[in-house]
C-alpha cells in the first residue's frame, strides 16, 4: 500500500533539497540476456544519476558496534533517481564509492537512507 504522504510531499522535499544534495551515480549490476546457460555472460553496470549526501554515523552507533568504521549513511533524494536503491547497489559521490548493504526510507518516500561501506 502506498503512503498517503508519498507523491506531492516527496516532490516538495525533492525540490527543496535538490541544490543541497550533490551529484552522484547509483550503479546496479544487471544480468545480460542470451549467451550459453552453462557459461553466463557477466553482468552489465547500469548507471542511474541521482543527488545524494554522505553523513557519518553518530558516536552512539559506533560505541555500540551498530556500524563498522568504514560505514557511512548515504542519503539519496528519491525524486532524483529512477530506481529504488537495493542492497548490492553502489553509489559514487565525490569520487568515493559506497557499497550499499541496507536501504530504508521515510513515510513520504522522499529520501532513501542507505548504509554504505567504503
Amino acid at each position: 500500500m502506498t503512503s498517503p504522504l508519498a507523491g506531492s510531499l516527496a516532490r516538495t522535499i525533492g525540490a527543496a533539497f535538490n541544490t543541497l544534495f550533490l551529484p552522484a551515480v547509483l550503479v546496479r549490476d544487471v544480468p545480460q540476456t542470451g549467451g550459453d546457460p552453462a557459461d553466463p555472460l557477466p553482468p552489465l553496470a547500469a548507471n542511474f544519476p541521482c543527488r545524494a549526501v554522505v553523513e557519518a554515523y553518530s558516536q552512539f552507533y559506533r560505541a555500540n558496534n551498530l556500524v563498522q568504521a568504514g560505514e557511512r549513511k548515504v542519503l539519496i533524494l528519491a525524486t532524483s533517481v529512477g530506481v529504488k536503491p537495493t542492497a548490492g547497489d553502489r553509489v559514487t559521490i565525490q569520487g568515493i564509492t559506497f557499497a550499499i548493504s541496507e536501504v530504508s526510507t521515510d513515510p513520504a518516500t522522499a529520501i532513501y537512507e542507505c548504509k554504505g561501506a567504503m
